[in-house]
């Protein structure tokens, strides 16, 4: 995480709830485009373009699919699927943006950054522990499904879509006792390191804040704010 070349973690914790909340203030899925893009220039300034292309292949099927069914609006169950896909898209944005700050972003890097912009412990200990948590979680799953295969519980990979009740019964069931006990690590994890201490923290990590940093931040608050004009017009 470390070796990858990223902007400051500041200049990630403002971007990412501004572009969330305008994700869904923006009608026109097509403006949710530029900020695709945005996100994309992220992923690639820090060499991640495979991820990032994943993310714009997905954006694009359900701006087709939204498109396809905005030619039915009579139809309830249409209009149903519609508003999924509309809300999957805006997700789409924010698990883009999400991701480049769990993929770009240590957590003593994500501590310092909440420490220096004085943010309430209350706040800032539980956002740090999801940090590890959603990537601890990841591994889990893949962890289960290789155990699965081992055992012959899934026999093929159209099992979850032949199955789905048994699926979603062996998957989750074992996950969320996992879910429980990786919980409690990372709780007593956070007691050693002293992140309840009212103390002042001590901290190796130094953060930088770069012109890099600062043009990458006015960039996208210029692209959020034309959003914002061009949807009040139009």
């Amino acid at each position: 995480m470390s070796d990858r070349k990223t902007i400051d973690p500041r200049i990630k914790l403002t971007l990412l709830p501004i572009a969330s909340f305008t994700s869904f203030f923006i009608s026109d899925t097509i403006l949710l485009f530029v900020l695709i893009v945005f996100a994309f220039f992220l992923y690639l300034y820090s060499g991640m373009w495979k991820r990032a292309l994943r993310f714009i292949l997905f954006f694009v099927l359900l701006y087709c699919i939204e498109l396809g069914l905005g030619k039915f609006p009579e139809a309830s169950i249409v209009f149903a699927i519609y508003m999924f896909i509309y809300f999957a898209s805006r997700m789409t944005l924010i698990a883009m943006f999400g991701g480049y700050i769990t993929k770009t972003t240590s957590v003593s890097e994500m501590l310092e950054a909440l420490n220096r912009m004085k943010v309430p412990r209350s706040i800032g200990i539980p956002f740090s522990v999801l940090l590890r948590f959603v990537p601890t979680i990841k591994i889990e799953l893949k962890a289960l499904k290789e155990n699965m295969k081992i055992r012959g519980i899934v026999t093929s990979r159209f099992f979850p879509l032949l199955h789905p009740i048994k699926y979603m019964e062996y998957t989750l069931v074992p996950l969320l006792m996992r879910m429980i006990k990786i919980s409690d690590e990372l709780s007593a994890s956070a007691l050693i390191r002293g992140l309840d201490s009212d103390e002042k923290r001590v901290t190796l990590t130094e953060l930088r804040f770069r012109t890099t940093d600062l043009l990458i931040g006015l960039l996208g608050a210029f692209i959020i704010a034309l959003m914002i004009v061009i949807q009040r017009i139009y």
